[in-house]
């Protein structure tokens, strides 16, 4: 385990240095979900610190769900790691779902744009699992759709459904392939009411690019802000292909 030092010299506040520290040891794997992190008694004696900065550290991975302050056995980690595909043809929902997990949207706007060639709506929805006692978000996703190959798609209510489910089951359009760009998006306010602080990170896994139909006609510009708590993994394949041999 890693040990930290809170530092009374930095601007940062100690509660929130506290915080940072633990939230770090519980996205690492240091406290286990289910285990308790140090009492209240252990981390003001380490620290050298009041109780009431342990206790503001503390109120703020309760918000974010990352522990649960049980009577009787302390402050337990509810966090689990969670490996999530980074692109998937089926909807956020029906991904979710096919792992048992209760896929949770936050609608954050919806708004109709004039484009170049007419209306174009930009959904911004926050998308994330749930269980009885919390939410997590993992993405904030930005969607933006040509309204005249999809009219009326502005009137679905898109914290209930899943936007390609919409497109499959009321429009017939099928999104089948992606070309996205992998970047790191800054902090901004919206990251900060999605994810809630992330200090020690210095940006997001962001993709974002276009998704097509099979007959490769334009579906969907998008952008995908993955929280940082998300575990990211690359894989490549050769299709089957052999390795061309070196060239001499």
């Amino acid at each position: 385990m890693t040990e930290f030092a809170l530092n009374p010299h930095e601007p940062t506040p100690l509660y929130a240095q506290l915080y940072r520290m633990l939230r770090l040891r519980i996205l690492d794997g240091d406290y286990a979900e289910g285990e308790a992190i140090p009492s209240e008694t252990v981390l003001r004696d380490v620290h050298g610190i009041t109780r009431s900065t342990v206790r503001n550290a503390v109120a703020l991975l309760v918000k974010e769900g990352l522990v649960q302050q049980i009577r009787g056995k302390g402050t337990l980690v509810t966090y689990t790691p969670i490996n999530h595909s980074i692109w998937n043809f089926g909807g956020f929902t029906d991904f979710s779902r096919a792992r048992g997990q209760r896929p949770v949207t936050s609608l954050l706007s919806r708004t109709i744009e004039e484009g170049p060639q007419g209306k174009i709506l930009k959904l911004v929805r926050a998308r994330g699992v749930a269980t009885e006692e919390t939410q997590t978000f993992l993405n904030l996703d930005t969607s933006w759709v040509d309204l005249r190959r999809f009219p009326g798609l502005e009137k679905f209510d898109f914290e209930q459904l899943s936007l390609y489910q919409v497109m499959r089951e009321h429009y017939g359009v099928v999104p089948t392939r992606s070309e996205l760009a992998l970047t790191i998006a800054p902090h901004s306010d919206l990251t900060r009411q999605v994810f809630g602080p992330s200090p020690e990170v210095p940006g997001f896994i962001c993709a974002s690019g276009d998704v097509y139909d099979s007959a490769g006609q334009l579906v969907e510009r998008t952008s995908v802000i993955y929280s940082p708590t998300l575990e990211m993994k690359v894989g490549t394949s050769w299709n089957g292909m052999q390795p061309r041999p070196a060239l001499t």
